[in-house]
């Protein structure tokens, strides 16, 4: 037999990862029963604020993300985070203004939340439209790329073969439907085996079996990525090597090739001017937006969807503030480095111009075999064993190609794929017993975003529609059953979805747009009392349609050599102008429709902002209730956060620059705005009736 990639001490590793996610679902099962949808959805509501806000970093830690943003690096450039970055200012926002009145809502769902603060047929419909999309197509979006991103990972390791011999091999393969194979079937063996394990537990425990694993999960990622960047760096030589060798392979007229030179790649914020639009770079309109719309204007920007179910399973309003202030510095602070340094190491160790040159080669060798070399032809018989550096970052796709006769045939055509680099780094740098480890977090990150997004949309089907249109007095069992059989279809839809997408960034771009028509009706509802149930209505179809019109059209027909998107060259050249424009049009078509309908009844308005005690403009409304903090200290603590954040995320990202000075320096202010943040958010009650400590939200659960 053959020798597989991975040894068998890698694979007793893997399986003992799998083996702990398989006991812990038997171990909570019979806790998962208690308390219906309550017990099974929201783990009981008693979770500590490092228990849920690591299981939100855990879950938003996908297998993908290192894919994409090594993908990002080699494009934009390490500015291409900003992607994501400006996301920042709203996990603050999250923490300060919606984390506690999340809790105090104390519902099941956000897709509840609609009849709570709106009431009437209308907010019905909400209600139930929005579990439907969040439950089936944006699950389904998030699940896809995850998916993707898994099989790219899994794809230069898993040799379903060589493991199971060629005739079980062979026999699976055969009967496997392929209108559902992840681009390979080894890729498909490995995903639905991962797939069963996170079915085991997640059916079985609930959101409390989720989040146990998802705790030693992300312990073991994080310390993976960091491992693999260590490995990355040393293999160069060490940090100055890295750098140095980066300018050495990329400098200054690299553009005229097509590729970033070293300072654009190595530069934290993007270059502005002329030529830097496009595939060289985010301009400076980009930039902008990214910092000044594109955090207020997402969907989650109040921590709406699987966020807002961890805050609303905490044990009160300050363990949920606190797990939502976790949880922003680990998502932002701890996990942004490790990524991007190896990702740029990938760029030097895998050079672009080499990489391209042997997707030339390749090519002419698919088109006639004579011009493949003997190590060619056996990367192309068999790619577990291939020898040839930057292999593991090709792709193959098909193209039309005109004879001399006139006919036209499909050529196989091999491209770069620079999300590759991140499992191409594993394969290559990493020994036995740590390949399988790293292999494992991966895993790891895998089930615990799939496991999550499942509970999560299994939880509108349970919840919002079962037990509110079909059997509101169902017993604690029947809801539990039902909860799990819902879990089981949701997994089976958006594995059918996933076989569908080849390209992880079109997703999140895809992803970005559907959520920009909800930031500011979300906004709105919690802060300004006349928004209705049309306002968020009206913003959710129009950020959905608009959305997925750019990504059809993109898909279809594509789009004239001047534009990226449905939008005019002028108006859009890159993906973060095309995000705002949805939601700037999807903020607008909100506010009229809101001014156009009438306002939601007095006592309705009255019964919400007694329950959640919301800040803002509510006319009065909320007289007698005392929000826990007031609007202007909580908006400085907002400002203060997020300079704290950007200051230590950018304090790490100077050190590892090699610039100590700058470093420290705003990893000190850093700490000092952090203190003040934490000392603000310390103090409810400040307003009107004095400092008082908050001794949580029971009296407001009614």
């Amino acid at each position: 037999m053959q020798q597989s990639v991975l040894s068998g001490i890698d694979w007793f590793v893997i399986l003992l990862l799998l083996g702990f996610s398989l006991a812990i679902g038997l171990l909570v099962r019979d806790r998962a029963g208690e308390g219906g949808l309550e017990g099974f959805f929201v783990a009981g509501r008693r979770m500590r604020w490092w228990f849920l806000g690591t299981s939100i970093v855990a879950t938003t830690f996908a297998s993908d993300t290192p894919l994409a943003i090594t993908g990002w690096i080699a494009q934009y450039g390490i500015a291409g985070n900003w992607f994501w970055w400006g996301g920042a200012a709203g996990a603050i926002a999250i923490t300060v203004f919606f984390a506690r009145i999340w809790r105090s809502s104390g519902v099941v769902t956000d897709a509840e939340i609609a009849e709570l603060r709106y009431g009437g047929k209308q907010a019905a419909a909400l209600r139930t439209v929005k579990a439907g999309v969040n439950a089936t197509f944006v699950n389904c979006v998030i699940l896809g790329w995850v998916f993707a991103g898994m099989g790219k990972i899994s794809e230069p390791f898993m040799d379903w073969q060589t493991l199971l011999g060629t005739g079980l091999y062979s026999a699976f393969a055969n009967v496997y439907p392929e209108a559902l194979l992840f681009h390979s079937i080894d890729n498909t063996i490995t995903i639905l085996l991962l797939l069963l394990v996170t079915l085991f537990y997640s059916t079985l425990g609930g959101l409390r079996a989720i989040m146990l694993t998802d705790l030693v999960q992300f312990v073991l990622a994080m310390g993976m990525s960091i491992l693999i960047a260590f490995l990355a760096v040393d293999h160069l030589g060490g940090l100055e090597a890295m750098w140095s060798g980066l300018e050495q392979q990329y400098p200054a007229d690299s553009g005229d090739a097509g590729f970033l030179p070293a300072q654009r790649i190595a530069s934290f914020a993007p270059a502005f001017g002329e030529g830097v639009v496009g595939a060289l770079g985010i301009p400076f309109s980009a930039f902008v937006l990214t910092l000044g719309v594109m955090w207020w204007t997402s969907g989650q920007v109040d921590g709406s969807g699987y966020i807002s179910q961890r805050l609303y399973s905490a044990e009160d309003g300050d363990q949920a503030e606190k797990g939502a202030l976790w949880y922003a510095f680990a998502n932002f602070l701890l996990r942004s480095w490790p990524w991007a340094i190896a990702g740029v190491a990938a760029l030097v160790i895998y050079p672009r111009v080499e990489v391209n040159q042997l997707a030339e080669e390749f090519t002419v060798c698919a088109a006639d075999n004579r011009q493949c070399t003997v190590q060619m032809q056996q990367c192309i018989n068999d790619r577990y064993r291939c020898d040839i550096p930057g292999y593991t970052l090709l792709y193959t796709s098909e193209k039309n190609v005109a004879q001399a006769d006139g006919e036209t045939v499909q050529q196989m055509v091999y491209r770069e794929d620079r999300e590759r680099g991140y499992p191409a780094l594993i394969r290559d740098l990493l020994p036995a017993g740590l390949l399988g480890l790293a292999l494992a977090s991966l895993m790891a990150a895998f089930m615990s975003t799939v496991s999550t997004h499942i509970n999560w949309g299994a939880s509108y089907i349970a919840n919002d529609f079962y037990k509110r249109l079909l059997d509101p007095s169902a017993s604690d069992r029947r809801l539990t059953w039902v909860s799990r059989f819902a879990t089981l279809g949701i997994a089976g839809l958006s594995a059918w979805a996933a076989t569908f997408v080849d390209n992880i960034g079109a997703m999140w771009e895809l992803w970005g747009g559907m959520m920009a028509g909800l930031g500011l009706p979300h906004l709105m509802r919690w802060f300004w009392w006349r928004a209705n149930a049309w306002t968020e209505i009206s913003g959710m179809l129009t950020g959905l349609v608009l959305a997925c019109w750019n990504f059809l059209a993109g898909r279809g027909n594509g789009f004239a050599a001047d534009q990226m998107s449905i939008l005019p060259g002028w108006m859009a050249s890159h993906p973060i102008h095309v995000i705002c424009w949805i939601s700037l049009a999807s903020a607008l078509v909100s506010v009229i429709t809101t001014l156009l309908t009438p306002p939601v009844e007095e006592a309705r308005i009255r019964a919400f902002a007694a329950r959640v005690n919301p800040l803002g403009f509510w006319r009065g409304y909320n007289a007698g209730q005392q929000p826990v903090r007031g609007f202007w200290l909580s908006a400085l603590c907002w400002l203060l956060g997020t300079a704290s954040l950007y200051a230590g995320m950018f304090g790490v990202g100077y050190l590892l620059r090699l610039e100590p000075m700058t470093g420290i320096a705003l990893l000190l202010v850093c700490a000092l705005l952090l203190w003040a943040t934490l000392r603000g958010l310390s103090l409810v009650g400040a307003s009107r009736g004095g400092l008082q400590r908050a001794k949580g939200d029971a009296a407001v659960l009614q």
